[in-house]
């Protein structure tokens, strides 16, 4: 199995992107006139590997489908338009973001968990993710239809008021069925990285492709606590090493790639310095005290999302700039 497109972790309060590892298995044509007993047993071990990959990435396009998680979506509900149906807060042009592809999301779930074969591991927390999208579905569009026509200004609010509390609970199970799947997902994602990282030939294109896949992944968990606005802390200098190490197999790929093609793999080169260039920035100012300093006068800035904020947003986009560039395989 080759790693070829990428899955994203699973989101946190500042959500970080859900991009996971999907498989590419190539087989070779086969002579069935000279096809031995022997290679016969390694075509049928192919073709069961190929038909779990299948599945695999068939799940994993259902993740990475979703550009917001729900968590967000509802978040964003409590914060803004629940006020206004509690009659907490005055607002005449509310904003809903409904989740539309709830109905295709679903289609594409249920068939990737009809595929074969069975991935207990997955299919469990796949088909929970189903029901609660089947149940989140009618009451997210009927929340979504009656703030887009701005019915709450005619009714004012009442149907808003009625039907909110079904709203809030369906989209808290769908929140925890969608982390709860993309866990399963992140945890098998993780253990097939590993072990295709330690079994591929060192000091060849595969090697470091596979190597940048997973040292931004380590960076990205070394980070986490940054992106949850509680700074580095003790994960800073592992932070610093993992970045040095995906710096060092994205330059070991590029390398290999001028080996065929003198002007090497630019794209990737672009996007991996992007990243390598946001995590150093933290670093520093980390080091430095700058977000402290910050804290210090936020008052100042209060209309302004601090450096810290941004910073952390940068680099989810950078780590998600890079997952879609490896996922299109150009070079």
């Amino acid at each position: 199995m080759i790693a070829n497109t990428l899955f994203r972790s699973a989101p946190r309060r500042l959500v970080r992107p859900l991009a996971f590892a999907a498989c590419l298995i190539a087989l070779s044509a086969c002579d069935d006139s000279k096809t031995s007993q022997k290679d016969q047993g390694q075509e049928t071990q192919s073709s069961a590997e190929q038909a779990e990959v299948q599945k695999y990435n068939a799940y994993v396009e259902v993740a990475n489908s979703v550009q917001r998680s729900y968590a967000e979506d509802l978040s964003t509900y409590k914060s803004y338009i629940q006020p206004v149906f509690d009659r907490k807060d005055k607002n005449d042009n509310l904003f809903f973001s409904s989740s539309s592809t709830m109905g295709r999301i679903k289609d594409n779930l249920d068939k990737a968990r009809a595929m074969k074969p069975d991935m207990a591991e997955i299919d469990g927390p796949a088909q929970a993710y189903s029901e609660a999208l089947g149940k989140a579905d009618p009451v997210d569009r009927d929340m979504g239809n009656y703030i887009g026509a701005k019915t709450y200004l005619s009714d004012k609010g009442a149907h808003g008021r009625e039907i909110q509390p079904a709203y809030i609970s369906a989209m808290t199970a769908l929140a925890q069925a969608q982390t709860d799947y993309v866990n399963a997902i992140d945890a098998k994602d993780r253990a097939r990285i590993k072990a295709e990282f330690d079994k591929t030939e060192k000091d060849t294109a595969a090697y470091f492709r596979i190597g940048m896949v997973y040292h931004i992944k380590d960076s990205m968990d070394l980070a986490a606590s940054f992106i949850d606005g509680k700074g580095l802390g003790d994960k800073k200098d592992p932070f610093k090493a993992s970045l040095d190490q995906f710096g060092q197999m994205a330059t070991g790929y590029d390398n290999k790639m001028r080996e065929k093609n003198k002007t090497g793999c630019s794209a990737i080169m672009f996007e991996a310095n992007a990243y390598l260039s946001t995590g150093r920035q933290i670093i520093q100012r980390t080091e430095d005290g700058s977000y402290e300093k910050d804290k210090q006068h936020g008052s100042q800035f209060q209309l302004m999302q601090s450096r810290e904020r941004e910073d952390a947003k940068s680099l989810m986009q950078n780590y998600n700039d890079m997952i879609s560039k490896l996922n299109e395989n150009q070079c």
